[in-house]
């Protein structure tokens, strides 16, 4: 008994049903796709092509092409390129009689090309179809030709989105498994997907122990801190939490950690995962109590040295008071140098006194617009008065632009006075300090250099001197320049010291320039 040939219908939509694309294996579909269309339409030969920046690749062939069908071959004054310039079916009955589209492959006639064209509406390739004789092709053979064009133009869609997907996930695992943070992926219904090798460093445990039993992680969060956590992983429904929480190690010891969970959500916006990272925060929490502790003795230490201040000075007024009086006594010369040197003496305590106090207040900033080169030049006249400046020169180049700065004018007042000061006691008369103004653009911020050329200070001495109570001057009090260094900083800015036999001895501050 003879069985009857199927109808081209019905062997149409065999081959279409028989069709099975899995995600990654792109070429063998696009093959089953090219001889199909090869079959049906009755062709010799048909190829799938994908087509980019005027150039075309074979990505599947009905007959064996050999080394050729890895090679690139350029769209320009082909019968592919124009179909993909035109994005519209092409048939070419005769190839040899009509060249206005290009030339077929030499020993074919017959041309059917037909675009892939994705949902975007972009063409990525063709599928193109050959006969060795002349032939028309119907309306019913294109739009069949179509119609296996957008299967494959849907599997090449699909393929692309498969191939970026697992280049984002496998960035995403290499970034996981080099922090030092724990990643950690569960299903929506508490089954775990994925977990960071850092959990081994952190927790003590192997991450083949937790994919085993999910329950060691909930096992070694401190009793106290259980429930806390679980009603925050489990009512949460936003999927959203944050929690700090101890954890007990199989060695005993405690670690404090800091675990941060977000959702993820599908295209309808139901959670169907929730992903999280988790971090060792003890040392850093270590660390923040011990600083707490240090600013909370230093605020101590400082409302401690203020009452000092405060309960010496007052007597000090008084015997000040005192000696000044006896001064305009009628005395023999050997008291009177005496009570001159006791004077100096006094009056040196009571500067002290007032530096200590400076010190050991907090630098509050009473901050205000100020233009720098405006600003020196307003206090540099005062400066010149004095003493130690009278004698010495003081040049100011200021900088060729405007520079403006957010801070506190007489905190800022005094730390160039001080500088200043230095610098001219450190230079014999006559000699000149250099008071210079240069912008960092790159940096946004303002450089005031004071630079003289006395004796260089040595290597070994220079981190010190902004040490307190370290002076290199006999009658110093060694708070200047730690005073200076503290006004400074709670500027955000930076004080530094060089010197060199070469270039002299540069005080620099740093400070940075106002956003506009």
């Amino acid at each position: 008994m003879t069985i009857p040939p199927q109808p081209p219908e019905q062997r149409t939509l065999a081959i279409l049903s028989a069709l099975s694309y899995r995600t990654g294996e792109l070429n063998s579909y696009l093959l089953e796709v090219a001889q199909g269309v090869s079959e049906l339409i009755g062709l010799d030969w048909s190829v799938v092509t994908f087509c980019q920046e005027d150039c075309e690749r074979i990505l599947a062939s009905t007959i064996d092409l050999g080394e050729a069908a890895h090679e690139v071959y350029s769209l320009h004054g082909s019968l592919t390129g124009t179909v993909v310039k035109t994005g519209c079916s092409l048939v070419v009955e005769d190839a040899t009689t009509c060249s206005d589209y290009g030339h077929a492959p030499e020993g074919y006639r017959a041309y059917l090309g037909v675009p892939l064209r994705l949902p975007s509406g972009a063409v990525v390739g063709t599928i193109c179809s050959f006969q060795r004789q002349p032939r028309h092709f119907t309306q019913e053979e294109v739009q069949l030709a179509e119609l296996f064009a957008e299967r494959a133009a849907t599997a090449i869609d699909n393929y692309q989105l498969y191939q970026a997907i697992r280049q984002s996930e496998e960035k995403f695992r290499q970034l996981a498994e080099n922090m030092h943070q724990v990643v950690w992926m569960y299903s929506h219904d508490g089954q775990p997907l994925y977990l960071s090798p850092a959990f081994e460093a952190i927790w003590g445990r192997s991450c083949r122990d937790w994919y085993e039993n999910p329950t060691i992680w909930w096992q070694a969060i401190h009793p106290e801190d259980r429930e806390r956590v679980r009603q925050a992983f489990y009512q949460d429904q936003a999927g959203e939490f944050e929690q700090e929480y101890r954890i007990i190690r199989p060695d005993g010891s405690v670690r404090l950690i800091r675990d941060q969970a977000f959702p993820i959500r599908d295209q309808a916006g139901q959670i169907y995962r929730i992903a999280g990272i988790a971090e060792d925060i003890t040392e850093r929490k270590q660390a923040e109590q011990e600083m707490l502790k240090a600013i909370a003795a230093l605020a101590e230490v400082g409302e401690l040295a203020a009452m000092i201040v405060h309960e010496v000075r007052n007597p000090l007024t008084t015997v000040l008071m005192g000696l000044n009086t006896i001064k305009r006594l009628d005395l023999p010369d050997s008291i009177q140098e005496r009570l001159r040197l006791s004077l100096e003496e006094a009056e040196r305590i009571r500067n002290l006194l007032q530096e200590i106090l400076l010190y050991a207040k907090p630098q509050a900033l009473q901050n205000a617009d100020i233009e720098l080169n405006g600003f020196i030049a307003e206090i540099l006249e005062p400066i010149r008065t004095m003493p130690s400046a009278m004698s010495r020169r003081i040049e100011f180049i200021p900088s060729s632009s405007p520079i403006h700065l957010w801070g506190d004018k007489d905190k800022l007042k005094q730390v160039f006075i001080n500088l200043v000061d230095n610098a001219c006691q450190a230079i014999a008369e006559g000699d000149v300090v250099t008071w210079t103004v240069k912008p960092d653009i790159t940096a946004h911020y303002a450089c005031v250099h004071i630079h003289n050329g006395g004796e260089p200070i040595p290597p070994e001495i220079l981190p010190k001197l902004v040490k307190p109570f370290y002076t290199t001057r006999p009658a110093g009090t060694g708070l200047g320049l730690a005073i200076v260094k503290r006004i400074v900083e709670a500027h955000n800015g930076e004080f530094t010291i060089t010197s060199s036999p070469t270039t002299g001895t540069i005080a620099t501050v740093r400070i940075p320039t106002k956003k506009h």
